[in-house]
């Protein structure tokens, strides 16, 4: 049996104004791995893909990916990967010190694939980091300035953590950020309330995937 979450609290969206030309877009699918968000995986026990689950973050991730294909769109998996045994990762703060003590998203590992039907397609492109931010350790940012993407579509997990973090940064970097909530998720609803609705409005269009779609039409 699964836990049940309560009622999901009301979240502040907003709808993408303008059209959005998908040859300066980039769509980042961020730490949608198996040790991250599924059963089964090192972090499961955190209620990440009960969270997962109910925010029916694979199924959206994969039809904002295909529609973002369609469009002309730059898509981007971003992906935690480490080598066994986490040689060199700093023990410095509980986050690290779990993928370390939980043997995570290990190079080669099933934990560290894609989750279910999030496989790169062809002309997908693949960001391997070693930081909860996309831009601190990974040639992100090489991709989207040398391929003229001024737009960032940010999703992913956690929403608090990975996908917040990237949103900040390149918020700070010039980009344009938007987030579609439901293609994100956390451990549980509350954490992600929390980031939606006061961490990232200020720093991002915060909308839904069928907003993203639309504007991309």
């Amino acid at each position: 049996m699964h836990a049940v979450e309560p009622e999901l609290p009301y979240l502040i969206t907003h709808p993408v104004e303008d059209r959005l030309d998908g040859h300066r877009c980039a769509l980042i699918l961020q730490d949608l791995q198996n040790d991250v968000i599924m059963e089964g995986g090192a972090f499961a026990s955190t209620g990440a893909p009960l969270h997962a689950r109910r925010q029916k973050v694979l199924a959206n991730a994969a039809r904002l990916a295909a529609a973002a294909r369609a469009k002309g769109v730059m898509v981007i998996h971003v992906w935690m990967v480490l080598e066994p045994g986490h040689p060199h990762l700093a023990q410095h703060s509980g986050l690290y010190q779990g993928l370390k003590g939980q043997n995570a998203l290990v190079r080669g590992t099933w934990g560290a694939q894609p989750a279910p039907g999030l496989a790169p397609a062809p002309g997908d492109l693949v960001v391997e980091k070693m930081s909860m931010s996309a831009w601190e350790t990974s040639r992100l940012e090489s991709y989207l300035r040398h391929g003229g993407r001024d737009t960032i579509i940010n999703c992913g997990a956690w929403t608090n953590m990975s996908v917040e973090h990237t949103a900040r940064t390149g918020c700070d970097k010039g980009f344009r950020m938007i987030v579609p909530e439901d293609a994100c998720s956390t451990m549980n609803a509350e954490w992600h309330v929390v980031s939606i609705n006061y961490a990232m409005q200020d720093i991002a269009t915060v909308t839904t995937v069928d907003q993203v779609i639309a504007a991309l039409a």
